[in-house]
């Protein structure tokens, strides 16, 4: 944590120092700097739930997709929804929320399986860009 703090101290402190001393080639460059490096310093975050389709994301749970397509658990019943057109999603439980993910390739070894997914949340379409898919 106090590295993650160090660099945008110093790089305020240089623009602080810079804007006294009348130097404006020097503020705009570590302001580039410092936004850069702190956002990709908190960029990435880990989220955990299910790998789900969006369907049954959609309604909670696979229970009544599970009776119609007649899938024996939550991997076949997620495998079949996807094949029938719908997308991989993280789906949280504890808060119903259910996140769009980028990549619909890496969450296919993980369909029905409790997940903790490493990325960057683009909150205005509620999609996690994905860096990394593990088992939780």
């Amino acid at each position: 944590i106090m590295k993650r703090l160090a660099l945008p101290l110093i790089a305020l402190l240089i623009l602080t120092s810079a804007g006294c001393s009348g130097e404006k080639t020097s503020t705009i460059a570590p302001s580039t700097d410092q936004s850069a490096a702190t956002a990709s310093a908190s960029a990435a975050q880990a989220y955990t739930g299910e790998i789900m389709d969006s369907s049954c994301a959609m309604m909670g749970g696979h229970e009544s997709m599970m009776k119609q397509a007649g899938a024996k658990d939550a991997k076949e019943c997620t495998v079949k929804c996807v094949a029938a057109g719908g997308k991989y999603v993280l789906y949280d439980a504890g808060t119903k929320t259910s996140y769009q993910l980028d990549d619909q390739s890496k969450p296919k070894d993980f369909a029905g399986q409790k997940v903790k997914v490493t990325g960057t949340l683009d909150s205005t379409t509620n999609t996690i860009h994905v860096q990394n898919i593990e088992s939780a």
